[in-house]
């Protein structure tokens, strides 16, 4: 191994401007990875007619088959060597083709197969190609995107205060992904699937601007590049042995899986169960359901990051994970027809910790970075955020077909539905599988991190001895 490398590149304090610069890929990002989920299994089962379970597979496999080019692309970006960095030039070709796949989610072929078995269902087979080919455009911006946010600064609290700038700017995203299906279901449009093509469009415009603002307008160490390249067998052995990662990896990936069951199931339940099956007030709800996602996860941060800087980034991501398990617990009661009003009281509780969870599992995963360097002698940014993109999307592809299946393992019909609506006692299966699942896995996931091991005077000494390393090797120089 190169010892010769300078380590951790970036600055202590890094200017606001690149904070700014940096953080707008965080729209792209959330435009790119939420416009799925937000119309994923609303339009192809109430519009293009495939079944619930169908419809989760069609998108759970795209997740599923992108989650292992995460590694090679992660490794890719580690090791590119051009005049442009390592981590900009795949930015760029990710985010051209994103915006140029989006759209085309909505225009599937053969419609009229759409009730057929999956094997002669061409809109399933247009669905999973289309979705495939958009979820390698996204890693391939998202990995090197990430990976260039790990390199900006090597202090353990100036890492949480640059991050925070892609979830302060890509949180805008969030709250227009939470109003997409309404637009799409507005009377503008002659039907659900034209909307969504449309609103894709301007989805798709969005995600061109915000993703080639970092791309051009923030600058890579290119000293870097002088490490010799890794195999990816060999990367992959070392990533996956890296004790503290593994720990965060598995109670993030079971966080997701708790999580996202939600995508497949809820979206049914809320429009047949809680709104009688009304497509307009289903759009409302999410839209202001989303609104108060957001503007609670900014406050989200802001106190969830004040306990990681007053104690550390674990203790803050259990207290969050512990706010997240008692909103989820508490939709038990909420998601009920008499009250939907509960529904937005029980996601606060649930909103005050989720955004900074997430905040602070970034950070952690660049605190990882320093130690697989002090263990490795390389700075592999690309490849543990590229794993952490295969945990999210494998997980993802996980729940999209499971909640397909809780639904249909409930007794949900789409046919019975459409006929005489979601009976009492089949809404009550769905909730009680739904509830039950999300909290037994937060409280999984809150049990993982209890055997974190990076506390701040762990990441502090690793910052000391990575220093003396590189002042040692400049000196030999």
């Amino acid at each position: 191994m190169s010892e010769t490398i300078p380590h951790i590149p970036g600055q202590r304090k890094v200017p606001l401007r690149t904070k700014v610069t940096w953080g707008f890929g965080g729209l792209a990002d959330n435009f790119m990875f939420n416009t799925l989920t937000a119309l994923g299994t609303l339009v192809y089962v109430q519009h293009f007619g495939l079944s619930p379970a169908l419809a989760g597979l069609a998108l759970a496999l795209p997740r599923l088959i992108d989650a292992f080019t995460d590694p090679w692309i992660g490794n890719l970006s580690d090791n590119l060597k051009s005049k442009y960095g390592r981590r900009r030039p795949l930015m760029f070709f990710g985010v051209i083709a994103c915006a140029l796949l989006l759209p085309l989610l909505w225009t599937p072929i053969g419609v009229e197969t759409a009730q057929n078995p999956w094997f002669s269902n061409i809109p399933f087979f247009y669905i999973v190609t289309v979705g495939s080919l958009l979820a390698v455009a996204y890693t391939l911006f998202v990995v090197p995107y990430t990976a260039l946010g790990f390199e900006l600064t090597p202090d353990y609290d100036e890492r949480t205060r640059v991050i925070v700038w892609r979830m302060y700017i890509g949180l805008i995203g969030s709250v227009s992904a939470g109003w997409l299906f309404r637009l799409a279901a507005a009377d503008t449009f002659p039907n659900l699937g034209n909307g969504a093509f449309w609103v894709s469009v301007g989805v798709a415009l969005v995600v061109l601007v915000s993703g080639l603002i970092p791309t051009f307008g923030c600058k890579e160490d290119l000293k870097i590049e002088e490490q010799e390249p890794i195999r990816l067998g060999e990367a992959i052995k070392y990533t996956m042995t890296n004790k503290p990662f593994v720990i965060l990896f598995i109670a993030y990936v079971t966080i997701i899986v708790a999580l996202f069951s939600a995508q497949s199931i809820a979206p049914l339940l809320m429009l047949h169960y809680v709104f009688n099956g009304s497509e307009k007030a289903i759009g409302d709800f999410t839209g202001w359901f989303t609104t108060l996602a957001v503007a609670l996860s900014y406050g989200s941060m802001f106190f969830i990051g004040f306990l990681s800087t007053r104690f550390n980034k674990r203790i803050a991501m259990m207290i969050g994970l512990g706010f997240v398990l008692l909103g989820t617990m508490l939709n038990y009661i909420a998601i009920d027809p008499r009250w939907p009003w509960a529904l937005y009281v029980v996601g606060a509780v649930t909103f005050i910790g989720m955004q900074g969870c997430w905040l602070m599992i970034d950070s952690m995963v660049a605190d990882v970075c320093d130690d697989d360097e002090l263990k490795t002698g390389r700075r592999r940014e690309g490849m543990f955020s590229s794993v952490k993109g295969f945990a999210l999307k494998a997980a993802q592809g996980i729940t999209f077909g499971l909640g397909g299946y809780m639904a249909t393992a409930a007794g949900y019909d789409p046919q019975v539905v459409d006929s005489v609506g979601l009976d009492e006692a089949t809404a009550v299966k769905m909730k009680a599988l739904l509830v039950g699942f999300q909290s037994l896995g937060l409280l999984l996931a809150i049990l993982m991190m209890w055997f974190y091991p990076i506390s701040r005077q762990r990441a502090e000494e690793t910052q000391r001895l990575l220093e003396a390393k590189a002042t040692k090797s400049d000196e030999v120089i």
